[in-house]
């Protein structure tokens, strides 16, 4: 069955992802196909898909960035993460995995190591 499953938070960060059961370290929650998406295709003005979208290769001309499917673009952020995501350039997919155990309910978190535009809690 499923890991895991989104809902309403409660809080001003609206939507996130949580553990349908207890998840322990090291197990892989997720293993999400990415669309590549190239710096020409985001507009300058930051609209989408901008905001939607991970870093991918820096050096594959049209495919600095990607999208992908899954609930990994609804991971909420956390300097006091649960889970990793680890790029898989020959498959196109990015896995989450657990960092630490997961209890079931808890939300999944994942840092997003860049510059946040909100406040942390």
């Amino acid at each position: 069955g499923a890991k895991i499953a989104w809902k309403d938070t409660g809080t001003e960060k609206g939507r996130g992802v949580f553990a349908l059961q207890d998840i322990p370290k090291g197990t892989a929650i997720e293993v999400c196909p990415i669309l590549p998406v190239g710096t020409n295709n985001i507009p300058d003005d930051g609209g989408a898909p901008d905001g939607y979208l991970l870093d991918w290769d820096p050096e594959e001309e049209g495919a600095e960035h990607c999208m992908p499917m899954g609930y990994i673009m609804l991971y909420n952020h956390s300097k006091n993460s649960n889970v990793t995501l680890e790029n898989d350039y020959e498959d196109m997919t990015v896995t989450s995995t657990a960092i630490r155990d997961i209890k079931e309910g808890e939300e999944i978190l994942w840092d997003y190591d860049c510059d946040i535009w909100f406040d942390e809690e």
